[in-house]
């Protein structure tokens, strides 16, 4: 499953804006749901 932020911020802390690459949200990616998940 992927989540959308328009902006991210590296280990080191510098925040980086879609914008700055002509994105609208960078795509994330966090795992798959797992199949005894209830939540929808």
């Amino acid at each position: 499953m992927y989540i959308f932020r328009a902006s991210i911020t590296t280990k080191d802390g510098i925040k980086i804006y879609a914008k700055d690459y002509g994105k609208r949200a960078f795509r994330i990616w966090i795992g798959a749901r797992s199949k005894t998940d209830k939540s929808n």
